[in-house]
Order: structure tokens, then C-alpha cells, then sequence
């Protein structure tokens, strides 16, 4: 677009010179002949350079010297067209087309003619001036767009890491909490089930030899009494190889600290069913969440609610407190995804949203309130 307009400037004083020098069929053919011209190195020349040597790298280039050389040679036999040069200096620049230079300065001076040679050359370095400082202004516009298309891989690539590193972090602490329940279980496996299964056998020997009363009877109550203690034992390994996690008394747990400064509301509706890296995202943005709140917040009410839908989880923290923000909605799923005003601690919540295919949402009118929406189907 800067070319065009440079263009369209040179062309308009280029006119004005092709009036003083020529009339008629001549002014015409000065007219058609940098039209011409200047359209067909529009197109040939496309190439932003930062060097200043004259090196034609493709056919299109060619052309556009041929194209700049035989109008400047024009000039000594076609007096006119002197006024098509200044035009004609914008693509000699362009194209570092030296040759058609030096023959464009030698046919001004071969018809100088005061002052209406002056201003072809200056017009001419006015020219050569407009298509360095375009060169200058696409070359930097380029490299821009370069450093933040690089910045923005390098800031997605950095948030899919962040991602992986804190599930990688969930699955190494699900992992030891797994392998700690295993070890319990098989601890009461082997030491107290096998005890116990050993006294219920005791048992049964002392029933079959001593069947007089009260004595039987007596020692059919402990047998029960065994048996119930095994059963429970059964129950609680079962549960230990368990892989679920109690995502409201998590929850509780976390927001206990909260209890003595704030007055909390809370209302947790979630099904047992709740996919494992749901759940420990829910607990890892509450646990964020309840961190900043103690760290920041200047008020006494905090609301958390967590809701299981048809379709979705929705989980929303919202503190009231009044902290000087200025009114903001920042969402991951908008236009504005821009968290850095917000701190680490934000960022690790849209982390663990984004991990699980989920939607935050932050605001700061009227407190700060948190909201994710977790698909169920994500």
C-alpha cells in the first residue's frame, strides 16, 4: 500500500512536468508510456531488500531492468519522456538497477533546461527517498510480524509444556497415593487378614469339639464377631484399590483455613462417577483459588459452588472483596485471552481448565469471580 501511494504522489508531479515539456499527442503518449511502466514494475517487483546490490534473482526482476534501462535510453532520442524518469527512479531504486541510474542523471542533463531540470532531479531524489523509506517501513513491518508470530508459538508451546508438566505431576502423585494404598493393603492383607482368618479357624475347631452350652453359644458370638471384623477388613482393602477421590471433602479440606476469616458459602453437587482428571482439576484451581484469596483478598465473603449438569461441571469462586482493579473480563474461550495482568497463579488455573478441555472465565466487577465449565464429553 505505501508503494501505491508513493506512486500515485510521483505520478501526480510527473504530470505537471509532462505538461511544461510536452502538448498534445506528445503530453498523451508521456502519459500512457508511465502508466505503463509504472504498472508493469508494480507487479515485477515484489521483493523487500536490505542490501543495495544490484543482483536480479528472478526472470520478473530481469524484465524490470529491461524494462527501466530502455526507458531512460528512450529519453535521449524522445525528449519528452525526461519527465517519465523522476516516475521511473522510484523502480530503478527498487530494483537497484545502477545502469539505468547513471543513463537516467546523464539524459536529465543532456536536456537541462532551468529550473524545470532542477525539479526532475529533485523530484528523482525524492523518489529514490519514498522507495527507501518504504523498503525501510515493509522490511521492519515484516520482521514485527516475525517476532510475534514467533512469540505466540513460543507462548502456546510454553502453555501445552505447562499443561503436560502438571499432569504429569497429577499422574505422579496419583501414582504414589496408588501405590501407598496398594502397600497398606497388602499389609492388611497379609498381617491382619491372615490373623484373623487364622482365629475364625480356631474357632471353628473349639465350636466342633466343646457343643455343650453355654460354652457353644458363647463361642459362636465371638465367631460372628470375627467374621464381621474380616468382612469389614474385606470392605476396607476394596476400597483402598479404589481409584476414586472425594472431590467435596477435598474441597472442605482446602477451604478450611478459609473458615476463620471469611465468611464461606458453599454448595458442592457433583456425582461419584467424575472422570479422574476432572476431579483433580476442580481440586487444583479451588486449591489456586483459595491461595490468592488469602493472599489478596480485603473482604470477608467468598462464595463456592460446584454443580454437576447434564452436559458440564461448573465450578465458580467468587470473592467479594473490593481489590482496585479497574473492571475486567478475561475468558480463554474470547478474543482477549490475555492473563498476564492476573499473575502466575491465573495462569495455572487456565492451565488446569485448558488441560481438561474446560472454559475459565475471570472477572473483576463486583469482587473477583472465577468461572470454569468443564464439557463432560471433553
Amino acid at each position: 500500500m505505501n508503494r501505491l501511494i508513493d506512486k500515485i504522489l510521483l505520478f501526480a508531479m510527473s504530470v505537471y512536468i509532462m505538461s511544461s515539456l510536452a502538448s498534445g499527442t506528445d503530453f498523451l503518449v508521456c502519459v500512457y508510456i508511465s502508466i505503463i511502466c509504472t504498472a508493469l514494475n508494480y507487479y515485477l517487483l515484489s521483493r523487500d531488500r536490505t542490501d543495495y546490490s544490484m543482483k536480479p534473482d528472478s526472470t520478473n526482476e530481469w524484465i524490470s531492468f529491461v524494462i527501466e534501462t530502455a526507458l531512460v535510453i528512450a529519453a535521449f532520442f524522445y525528449p519528452p519522456l525526461v519527465a517519465v524518469i523522476p516516475l521511473a527512479m522510484y523502480d530503478i531504486a527498487k530494483s537497484r538497477n545502477y545502469i539505468a541510474f547513471t543513463i537516467g542523471i546523464m539524459a536529465i542533463i543532456s536536456s537541462f533546461e532551468y529550473p524545470l531540470s532542477i525539479f526532475i532531479i529533485i523530484l528523482s531524489i525524492m523518489a529514490i527517498v519514498l522507495n527507501i523509506k518504504s523498503e525501510m517501513l515493509a522490511v521492519y513491518s515484516r520482521d514485527i510480524r516475525k517476532i510475534r508470530d514467533d512469540s505466540t508459538e513460543k507462548t502456546t508451546r510454553l502453555r501445552s509444556q505447562n499443561t503436560e508438566l502438571m499432569n504429569a505431576r497429577d499422574t505422579e502423585i496419583y501414582n504414589a497415593q496408588l501405590s501407598e494404598r496398594n502397600r497398606i493393603a497388602r499389609e492388611i492383607h497379609d498381617n491382619v487378614g491372615h490373623t484373623l482368618s487364622r482365629a475364625i479357624l480356631q474357632m471353628g475347631a473349639l465350636l466342633a469339639i466343646h457343643k455343650e452350652e453355654p460354652i457353644h453359644s458363647e463361642l459362636e458370638s465371638v465367631r460372628e464377631t470375627l467374621d464381621n471384623a474380616m468382612n469389614n477388613i474385606r470392605s476396607s482393602v476394596h476400597d483402598l484399590h479404589d481409584d476414586s477421590i472425594d472431590v467435596k471433602s477435598s474441597i472442605e479440606q482446602l477451604t478450611e483455613p478459609l473458615k476463620e476469616k471469611y465468611n464461606l458459602q458453599m454448595d458442592i453437587d457433583i456425582g461419584e462417577g467424575t472422570p479422574r482428571p476432572v476431579k483433580y482439576a476442580i481440586i487444583g484451581i479451588t486449591k489456586e483459588c483459595v491461595s490468592n484469596i488469602i493472599k489478596h483478598s480485603s473482604n470477608t465473603e467468598v462464595d463456592i459452588k460446584l454443580n454437576e449438569h447434564p452436559s458440564m461441571y461448573q465450578l465458580i469462586i467468587h470473592d467479594y472483596s473490593n481489590d482496585n482493579r479497574s473492571d475486567k473480563t478475561v475468558s480463554t474461550s474470547g478474543k482477549n485471552s490475555d492473563f498476564s495482568d492476573f499473575g502466575m497463579g491465573l495462569e495455572n488455573i487456565r492451565g488446569r481448565a485448558e488441560s481438561v478441555n474446560g472454559t475459565l472465565n475471570i472477572s473483576t466487577e463486583n469482587g473477583f469471580r472465577v468461572f470454569v465449565s468443564i464439557p463432560k464429553n471433553g
